[in-house]
């Protein structure tokens, strides 16, 4: 053999030899010398000092160690409440693959816990006593736990979130049986009973899905988790069906949080897979009040932010469930002050959703409603980008007509700005005010742009145009008279007989939050009435004039402007004086004897000033 060949045996020999001494060295190694820096590093985790009694490893030789830690203690950081500690354990036996920790696999394989205390804690602002001070979100695939063996045995779980308004007390206990934990808590000051259980986790075959339960029972609030995971305790990957019911869906939203408003009494069903940080939600349905839902969903987490893609629809729908009895109570006690108002307070305020992006579909095949309303159905698609919420199309079926056009939301610049704009078509003026028996067919727009943190505050400082045309209709003969301020024949015609209703063209232009008659104008057969004046949109305030002449001789005419006051819902028509006295009506009637020298009204031409008035 030449020389430079016997000095590659030699060196291949050596390494060899430093190789198996290296692997004994690793499969012999006394784990127990860590016990201070593990010590240190939880500590410096945490923020406060771990301790652990002692660490002591129990086998001789092996790639699979196992070690054994008594008497370790936790400490709740400082700002949580209580001096309790975060986790106290009287007894760990730790198996983990020692060579996971040169590759990066997992590492942790067996772990054993006797008397255990583990107390959790969340904080109003969202601080997590587990989490520790430089904890970060964490969006990524979750590693799949490779525990092959846990056993815990005279152990408690307490967790207490102050932020969502939900605590728990349970016992836990696993073995060869299986996991099984029990306690009772609160949601929201709802009591609760908390169960869960799991299939044995020694012996499960790897790969199989691991069978679990878990259960929140309560009168005001349940919810219940039946499917499986990945493997055992896998709770990034998991899938089953849900079942939830609570008397607010905001009470609900304690447990699931998802940023859910407050409605009335809800009942859900749904079958969900998370595959973490992902959620797919499918087959949902339930009811909330008197309105049924469906739909699904898929919910994704990416650099901090989450969003939400999917479809809801309701066959039956009612606006009022998606208020609380307390918001409804709110509600009434604010129209009871301010009086009742046209244009909805609902908030459009997108702070809480700042991270939230998505797209949803959303159908109603029937609206319902606590009076008569011509609004039947509605359908839309809301995208939210980065706080810009727009919905459209958006589109709501009348009994006759519909209503469409775009609304959004933008608050990428500070506070929420409104931007709305509807367009009506092929309605009819009855269906809106049917006590009037007025009609005619009806078009219309709205274009209006305001900021606010509700509808009614953002329209209350909105600019734009309002605008309302009627055309080829129908009026009493009677409120045609009156509107040409012809009493005479307002209080002695027909009742049933009825009158041409040729136009009524009705634009605002809106400033500031201020509506200005420009011009509405109302044309029939016997007279014609213009209006004049402003409504202030910010408490719906009334300034308008009426006036009105007529096209054919009266019998008893009113002189003069008629003003109108009050609200837009409740308007004050504030008939003059000398209609309410006798004097003023011999007047009237002296007039008329000595001749009606008022000048009549032409027809208007309602085909310009309505061109006019949509433009």
């Amino acid at each position: 053999m030449r020389a430079g060949s016997r000095w590659a045996v030699r060196i291949g020999a050596g390494l060899l030899v430093l190789i198996g001494l290296a692997v004994l060295l690793l499969a012999a190694f006394p784990w127990g010398l860590f016990k201070g820096r593990i010590e240190d590093r939880l500590s410096e985790r945490i923020g406060k000092p771990v301790t652990i009694g002692a660490m002591v490893r129990e086998d001789a030789l092996s790639f699979h160690p196992v070690v054994r830690l008594t008497d370790m203690r936790v400490p709740q950081p400082d700002w949580a409440p209580g001096s309790g500690d975060l986790a106290r354990v009287g007894e760990a036996r730790v198996g983990f693959s020692a060579l996971a920790l040169l590759t990066g696999g997992p590492v942790l394989e067996t772990l054993e816990l006797r008397r255990a205390r583990l107390s959790f804690y969340r904080a109003a602002d969202g601080r997590e006593s587990w989490s520790g001070e430089r904890s970060r979100a964490d969006d990524s695939k979750g590693k799949r736990p490779a525990l092959r063996s846990l056993t815990v045995s005279d152990s408690r779980i307490a967790y207490r979130d102050d932020k969502r308004g939900r605590s728990i007390d349970a016992a836990l206990i696993v073995d060869g049986r299986g996991l099984r934990l029990s306690g009772s808590g609160d949601v929201r000051g709802h009591p609760v009973r908390v169960t869960a259980s799991g299939a044995p986790i020694l012996g499960h075959q790897a790969g199989a899905r691991w069978p679990f339960k878990a259960e929140i029972a309560g009168d005001a609030v349940g919810m219940t988790f039946d499917g499986t995971m990945d493997g055992p305790l896998d709770i990034g990957h998991l899938r089953g069906k849900v079942t939830g019911h609570a008397i607010d869906l905001r009470v609900l939203d304690a447990i699931i949080e998802a940023g859910l408003p407050g409605t009335q009494p809800v009942r859900l069903t749904a079958q969900v897979v998370r595959d973490r940080p992902d959620w797919t939600v499918e087959r949902l349905k339930g009811t909330i009040g008197r309105s049924d839902i469906a739909g699904h969903a898929t919910i994704r987490k990416r650099d901090g932010r989450t969003r939400i893609d999917g479809a809801i629809h309701a066959g039956r729908f009612d606006f009022d469930d998606l208020s609380s009895n307390e918001g409804k109570r709110k509600a009434a006690a604010k129209r009871a002050q301010s009086g009742d108002r046209l244009v909805p307070d609902t908030a459009i305020d997108l702070s809480r959703m700042a991270r939230t992006d998505g797209r949803l579909a959303l159908r109603a095949d029937k609206l319902l409603w606590p009076g008569s309303s011509p609004f039947r159905s509605l359908s839309g698609t809301l995208t939210l980008e980065r706080s810009r919420l727009v919905v459209e199309p958006l589109r709501m079926d009348l009994t006759r007509g519909i209503l469409s056009g775009r609304l959004s939301v933008d608050q990428r610049q500070g506070g929420p700005r409104l931007d709305l704009a509807l367009n009506l078509r092929s309605a009819r003026l009855l269906d809106f005010f049917p006590e009037t028996r007025i009609d005619g067919g009806l078009v219309g727009r709205i274009a209006l742009n305001g900021s606010g943190r509700t509808i009614r505050q953002a329209v209350g400082r909105s600019s734009g145009t309002i605008a309302l045309v009627a055309r080829d209709g129908s009026i009493p003969a009677r409120t045609a008279a009156l509107m040409g301020q012809d009493v005479g024949k307002g209080l002695t015609v027909d009742k049933d007989k009825m009158a041409v209703l040729r136009c009524v063209v009705a634009r605002f232009d809106v400033t500031s939050g201020v509506a200005r008659a420009n011009p509405v104008l109302i044309d029939t057969s016997r007279a014609q009435t213009r209006v004049t004046g402003t409504i202030r949109l910010t408490d719906e305030v009334m300034a308008l004039t009426m006036s009105g002449t007529p096209k054919h001789g009266s019998l008893l005419r009113l002189s003069g402007t008629v003003p109108i006051g009050g609200t837009i819902k409740q308007p004050d028509i504030r008939v003059p004086a000398e209609v309410r006295s006798t004097k003023g009506i011999l007047k009237m009637i002296g007039k008329a004897i000595a001749g009606d020298k008022v000048p009549r009204a032409a027809d208007a031409d309602c085909e310009g000033l309505a061109r006019s008035a949509m433009r």
